[in-house]
């Protein structure tokens, strides 16, 4: 029995182990920012959401992204963010017609590199400016 224990103890420290913070940005307050990751060929990027808003209406947002190899674009796209899934930590609170909503979650997609080499990520965070939205945290997580 404190073999089992053992091993999914291991198992564990593993799992984190293979998943580490590469870059961390507050796209709320960085709005034309530029990332150079230092890529390994096929060594996936995956990109979460770090989020903190209050409002009255839930707006309407758009996390666009360009990634860029040299001076040569690559890739270009956008999503929601508020989309993110799954959500770890998610609190969303509604009083008093305004909601607080916390959480920490996966976007959709990833970054897998073509090659070795750095390439650079521009992303940008798109709102629609609304009466009463509150950004308290909106920070982009790349990890690999």
């Amino acid at each position: 029995m404190n073999l089992n224990k053992n091993i999914i103890i291991i198992f564990v420290l593993f799992l984190f182990a293979c998943h580490s913070e590469v870059s961390r940005i507050d796209v709320a307050k960085n709005s034309n920012i530029a990332i150079n990751i230092n890529c390994e060929k096929h060594r996936q990027i995956d990109f979460y959401i770090d989020c903190d808003i209050e409002y009255e209406q839930q707006p309407i947002m758009v996390m666009d992204f360009e990634f860029y190899k040299g001076q040569e674009q690559i890739l270009k796209g956008g999503l929601d963010p508020l989309l993110a899934s799954p959500k770890e930590n998610e609190e969303k609170i509604q009083a008093n017609g305004k909601t607080k909503w916390k959480f920490y979650g996966k976007l959709e997609g990833n970054f897998i590199p073509p090659a070795d080499t750095i390439f650079t990520i521009k992303p940008t965070l798109i709102v629609n400016e609304q009466p009463g939205l509150k950004i308290n945290k909106f920070e982009l997580v790349l990890v690999r």
